[in-house]
């Protein structure tokens, strides 16, 4: 199940850099994926997310504003950039939903992530 609303939040999965569900980088950042790679994956996964969220509820009008972004980096060993990956996630919000979109937000390095992924977000919205 990609989201889940109960009667004011909307909870998202987990969610990887798919488009048309193939997995677009697989690997660790600054190893096998780079940092401009993994930030355009932010952006392919947040917005996945975000579509799953506004599906859940009927619409991105019915989103009354992003709480919170999740991004876990499957990062390379001594990789500290976290926060410049998650970054291209939260600017996508914003661009998508204006100030509805500024979220607080964690940036987590691990060492792996299902299928390989090279990040995966999940959001918290309110839904109106």
């Amino acid at each position: 199940m990609p989201a889940t609303a109960t009667d004011a939040l909307v909870l998202t999965a987990g969610m990887t850099p798919r488009v048309d569900g193939v997995l677009q980088h697989v690997g660790r950042v600054c190893l096998e994926v780079s940092l401009d790679q993994a930030r355009e994956d932010a952006v392919i996964a947040v917005s996945n997310a975000l579509a799953a969220a506004s599906t859940e509820v009927g619409s991105l009008d019915d989103i009354a504003r992003v709480l919170r972004l999740v991004v876990f980096v499957n990062a390379a060993e001594g990789f500290t950039q976290h926060s410049l990956v998650a970054d291209a996630a939260s600017d996508r919000l914003v661009e998508v939903l204006g100030d509805r979109g500024v979220v607080v937000r964690t940036a987590v390095g691990v060492a792996s992530l299902p299928g390989g992924a090279c990040l995966e977000v999940e959001l918290t919205c309110l839904r109106r």
